[in-house]
């Protein structure tokens, strides 16, 4: 099957996480005590080994298109009612992976085993972040959001939490290398590929029912919004992976890619589930005990958080 002949973008949707877990197979394979904890979409053949396309389209994925079995995570957002003493995952209202979002359509698919990292864990100021990443937080529908010490919004967000990330759109489909483009042009021996953002709603209207005002009872599980990034292995069917080039001419327009294993929404035809539950954990503070380290700092909620009713 072909995708649509209209130029445009693409994009994924997926409910909620199939798993949250304390597991990082790019940057830590094989490792259960050195990750923080994160939120894994799309395809559960994902295990702390984890290497290869093929692994995952064994996989049953809880993306609304079935030709994409990537599968793609980011660190667990946390909250607090207790002014730091415990926290609990943010409810997911929904993640999206757009696709082509980039300057100029794109060059060749995304190839097959390809991994990718967009934002740094490690940043602890906005200064610190990877310019490129364009990792933003905002409360959906809002203007402006004006952001607290720890980048996400000084007072309560009527709708959704919003996240936003961009991945490199340029790739060297020998070597699997990827960059940004600088100046609108990729890197000598990189073509340009469909670029992925993440776009991801999260809702606190009922795990903060009173909403707040300063500082926001809301982290990372890698610590402040400064820290945001988002992890990648390509999991789309080649057929599918091909068909997506055509949507990239432009970005106004959705076009589907659709593909052997159905249409674009025919939505999930199995149940996720994690393929090695044996090992790692789901729990933050059990998580913050593997990597064998003190959590990071409430940042003042004792003091500089005011809560207020909606």
């Amino acid at each position: 099957m072909l995708a649509q002949l209209a130029s445009a973008y693409t994009q994924v949707n997926v409910d909620s996480p199939f798993m949250q877990k304390n597991i990082d197979p790019i940057v830590f394979p094989g490792q259960y005590s050195k990750s923080h904890l994160h939120s894994f979409y799309g395809s559960d053949a994902v295990t702390i080994n984890t290497t290869t396309s093929a692994e995952l389209q064994k996989g049953c994925t809880n993306a609304e298109n079935p030709n994409d079995l990537s599968v793609y995570w980011a660190p667990t957002v946390l909250y607090t009612t207790d002014s730091g003493k415990t926290y609990k995952p943010v409810p997911v209202a929904r993640f999206s992976a757009y696709y082509n979002l980039g300057e100029t359509e794109a060059e060749v698919a995304i190839p097959q085993n390809l991994k990718m990292l967009a934002g740094s864990a490690t940043a602890t100021t906005q200064a610190a972040m990877i310019a490129d990443a364009q990792a933003t937080w905002f409360c959906e529908g809002s203007d402006s959001s004006a952001l607290d010490a720890n980048g996400f919004p000084s007072s309560t967000c009527s709708t959704h939490l919003q996240q936003l990330l961009y991945f490199p759109q340029c790739v060297n489909v020998d070597t699997l290398e990827t960059a940004y483009k600088v100046n609108k042009a990729c890197p000598a021996g990189m073509k340009s590929m469909p670029q992925l953002r993440f776009s991801i709603r999260y809702d606190l209207r009922k795990a903060l029912p009173n909403g707040w005002s300063g500082t926001a009872p809301v982290k990372l599980a890698c610590g402040p919004a400064w820290c945001s990034h988002g992890d990648f292995i390509n999991g789309w069917t080649t057929e599918a992976a091909e068909n997506m080039i055509a949507t990239t001419k432009e970005k106004q327009h959705f076009s589907a890619v659709n593909g052997a294993l159905g249409a674009y929404n025919a939505g999930p035809t199995c149940t996720s589930a994690d393929a090695d539950p044996n090992h790692g954990t789901s729990d933050y503070a059990a998580s913050v005990a593997a990597m064998s380290k003190r959590s990071v700092s409430a940042w003042g909620w004792e003091t500089r958080s005011r809560f207020v009713k909606l």
